[in-house]
């Protein structure tokens, strides 16, 4: 049986907790952590000062959290990563579309040139962003959806929309991340509506199922944002 982590968990970090950042490993903040875990903020700052979680500071004094070591946590603790950030069953399963999936990836910087666009040049409440953050963002999107597409599964794509959602949450970006997914998602099904009138090959029912798939993880997401939203409450 699992058990909760940080309270049955051994605590083999005890008198660790101020060591120095190792260099070249990676390591994440005091949210970040919350989000990998499941657990609220100030559960992950009473587990480390607890001595239940490694820790780390930086020169100011800043918690910080070596990825591998709080993936060793978790192992130690016979705990999986929680369902609000863990991939979620393929529950959507669709025919595979690898022309489809091809394309969207050929056309990711057109994609990303839809999402910094304004229409009619008016701003809206979440502003859009620099080309090199529209691309960051679109190459995000597209390449697990691509997958995806061209296994005929949709687990990992809404298993990193339903993490995305937690993050979003804990970093009080929930608004600025939706909005990006709904502009996303309407990029590419314009780009994939774009590639079937001009005559690209693609999948008959490529873009029904691509409609079909940017709603399932936009579900994902908001499903991680709730999720997160009740750990966060408790």
């Amino acid at each position: 049986m699992t058990r909760e982590p940080g309270a049955g968990s051994p605590r083999r970090w005890m008198g660790i907790r101020e060591r120095p950042l190792s260099p070249g490993r990676r390591s994440l903040t005091t949210s970040e952590a919350a989000a990998l875990l499941g657990v609220s903020v100030p559960t992950v700052r009473a587990w480390s000062d607890a001595g239940r979680l490694p820790v780390h500071r930086t020169p100011g004094g800043h918690r910080r959290f070596e990825l591998d070591e709080l993936r060793a946590w978790l192992q130690d603790a016979d705990a999986a990563l929680p369902g609000a950030v863990r991939a979620p069953p393929a529950a959507m399963e669709f025919p595979p579309c690898p022309a489809l999936a091809t394309m969207l990836v050929g056309r990711t910087e057109a994609i990303a040139r839809h999402l910094a666009r304004t229409p009619g040049g008016t701003p809206g409440p979440v502003p859009r962003p620099g080309a090199t953050a529209a691309l960051r963002e679109s190459r995000r999107y597209v390449r697990p959806l691509a997958r995806a597409l061209a296994t005929g599964r949709a687990g990992e794509a809404t298993g990193r929309a339903q993490a995305l959602g937690a993050r979003a949450i804990v970093d009080g970006r929930h608004v600025e991340v939706v909005v990006t997914d709904r502009r996303l998602a309407a990029a590419v099904i314009d780009e994939a509506t774009d590639a079937e009138r001009d005559g690209t090959a693609i999948e008959p029912d490529g873009v029904a199922i691509l409609r079909a798939l940017t709603e399932h993880v936009t579900a994902a997401l908001a499903t991680g944002m709730a999720l997160r939203g009740d750990a966060a409450g408790d």
